[in-house]
This record gives C-alpha cells, structure tokens and sequence, in this order.
C-alpha cells in the first residue's frame, strides 16, 4: 500500500543533489579539456571541449526541466534555478573563450597562462567537491570548498594583474587587444565560478 501511494499520489521526489554533481562534474570535464587544449596543446581536447559543453548544456535542459515540473524540491527552488543557470553559464563562458581563441588563431597559450587555467582548474575542483558534499549534509565542509574556490579567483586576479601590466609596456598594438581581450574571458569564466560558488554556500546555509 506505502508504495502504491508513494507512486500513483505522493509528487515526484526529484534528487537534484544528484543532478547538480552531475552538471558541475561536466563542467570540471570541459575545464580539463580547457588546459589540455591550450597549454599542452592537445588538438583532439579542443573539440572535446566544444561536446563537453553540448552535453552540459543538455544536462542544464534536463535539470531545468525537472525543476519546473517537481511540486517537492529538498532544498529551495530558487537557489537551485540560480546554480543551474550559473553552471551553465561557466560552461557558456568557455565555449566563448574557444571561440574568439580559434578567430584570432590562438591554438596554444604559452606558460603565462598556465597559472590562469590552473586556477580555474582548482576553482572547478574545488566547486565540484562541494557539491559532492552537499550529499552529506556537512556545511562546514562545503563551506570549505566554496573558499577555496574564492581563494582560486584572488590567485588568478594576481596573475591577471600582473600579465595586464606587462601587456601595457608591449609596442604591438594587436598582441595588446588580443591578449587582452583573452585574459578577460578567463578572468570572466574564475568570476562565473565564485558567483556559483556563493550560491552553493547560500544551498548548504538553507540546509543546516
């Protein structure tokens, strides 16, 4: 009888715990591919990160998809909707970065960026271990990881900072636009990941 009602009666339970790790595990993938791409220069992960981000975006569909139509949520609704939209919104702001890379024929970045993309490297990590454990519930522990990915934007502000300033003494007025037009895209992709993970610390504050 318990399961009869729970399937014909009761709403739909939708773990959307579960669907948040999926969605920030693809992420983590395409920023993976990002690295593996441009700095080791690896032609088969530039096209990875183009598939990866068509199925972050069919797993961004489905999620919202059963956000819409769940009567239950386990957490607040809103706090979900705003997650979902800025993992998508990562994964957007890479495909961008690819694509003005491929227009102005960058293929491979030398090691100046290589602490950039690592920094947003440890960011997605570290936002993906966060919500791996939102599954145990523990706030200080998310808490955690949400400084961590923090702390991974003031690094990559530095060396932005620091790239941007050499940029200003450079004589070649096309080096300077291009470089710099490919150092805000990074800079906006470790900012879309600390906007993410503020709204993963407000989900973990709602559960305690």
């Amino acid at each position: 009888m318990t399961s009869f009602i729970k399937k014909f009666i009761l709403p739909k339970e939708v773990d959307f715990i579960s669907a948040l790790i999926e969605h920030s595990l693809a992420v983590e993938s395409i920023i993976n591919a990002l690295y593996l791409c441009f700095i080791e220069e690896k032609e088969a992960s530039c096209k990875e990160i183009l598939d990866n981000e068509s199925q972050a975006q069919s797993i961004k569909e489905k999620n919202m998809n059963e956000l819409l139509n769940a009567f239950i949520t386990p957490i607040d609704r809103e706090s979900i909707y705003r997650v979902i939209t800025q993992l998508d919104w990562i994964a957007v702001s890479i495909r961008h970065f690819v694509l003005e890379a491929k227009a102005y024929r960058i293929t491979s970045l030398d090691d100046g960026y290589t602490e950039i993309i690592g920094c947003i490297q440890q960011q997605s990590k570290s936002l993906q271990l966060g919500f791996q454990n939102l599954k145990g519930g523990d706030a200080v522990i998310v808490a955690n990881h949400a400084q961590e990915v923090r702390d991974g934007y003031e690094a990559l502000i530095e060396r932005h900072i620091k790239m941007m300033a050499a940029l200003a003494d450079s004589g070649n007025m096309r080096e300077m636009f291009v470089r710099k037009e490919i150092l805000s895209q990074l800079k906006e992709i470790g900012k879309r990941m600390q906007v993410c993970a503020n709204s993963l610390e407000d989900i973990v504050v709602k559960m305690s």
